[in-house]
């Protein structure tokens, strides 16, 4: 018969849900949750250098970036252009 499986989780859910009401009671969330490992990220500390260099590549991206939107734009009018006048006239 099917469906042993889907009961066998209803059932442990349902006994999980009776464990998390009983821990209800406990004053903080860390209580019922536990608490979670801190873990601390240590990041490299960047100099002037690092940060003109970065900056002018960011520069030369957004600048390359625009550049692309423009020609899309245009490729964009001037193909529904053509389709206008290819259905209209």
């Amino acid at each position: 018969m099917g469906g042993e499986g889907s009961m066998m989780h209803a059932m442990k859910s349902l006994r999980a849900n009776r464990e998390m009401l009983k821990k209800r009671r406990l004053k903080s969330r860390d209580d019922v949750y536990g608490k979670e490992n801190i873990t601390k990220l240590n990041f490299k500390k960047s100099t002037r250098r690092d940060i003109v260099r970065i900056r002018k590549k960011m520069f030369i991206q957004k600048e390359k970036e625009k550049k692309q939107m423009f020609y899309a734009i245009i490729a964009t009018i001037l193909f529904f252009f053509m389709l206008y006048l290819l259905f209209v006239l």
